[in-house]
């Protein structure tokens, strides 16, 4: 049984943590995707006739897909640490790690979910499925 030599095994490695960093973006674009167009659909329908429930409903899915992405997005940044890591200091990193714990004080998930992209995509559904449901409310 022949071993890869240690530089052709970093290089592998750094094609996995990039590999996994597509698949994680791909996620977070698929997130909002759908994001827009069950919002949509909810606002539509709610508008329509359906009422301030379904206005709400809408707001409750915008919520969970908000966190869903801010999951996708953390997990993202701190592959791409761990990346950047193996790459500037590649002693320091075992090779074929994927443990991003390290990471994590550096990358809040907080400060993710309530970064400016996050907040003007989802807070701007949000608004108008709050106005809608608050529209629709003082109608009927």
């Amino acid at each position: 049984m022949t071993t890869a030599p240690p530089d052709e095994m970093r290089v592998r490695h750094l094609e996995i943590l990039q590999s996994t960093i597509n698949r994680l973006g791909t996620n977070s674009f698929l997130v909002k995707g759908w994001a827009m167009t069950i919002s949509g659909g909810l606002i539509t329908v709610a508008t329509g006739g359906a009422g301030w429930s379904v206005a709400l409903i809408a707001l409750l899915m915008t919520t969970g897909f908000w966190l869903l992405d801010s999951y996708y997005l953390e997990q993202e940044r701190l592959f791409r640490s761990l990346y950047n890591r193996s790459l500037a200091s590649p002693s320091q990193i075992p090779v074929f790690s994927m443990d991003v714990g390290r990471y994590a004080q550096s990358v809040p998930w907080r400060t993710v979910a309530l970064s400016r992209t996050m907040t003007l995509f989802y807070g701007t559904f949000a608004l108008v499925e709050a106005a809608a449901a608050v529209a629709l409310l003082a109608e009927g």
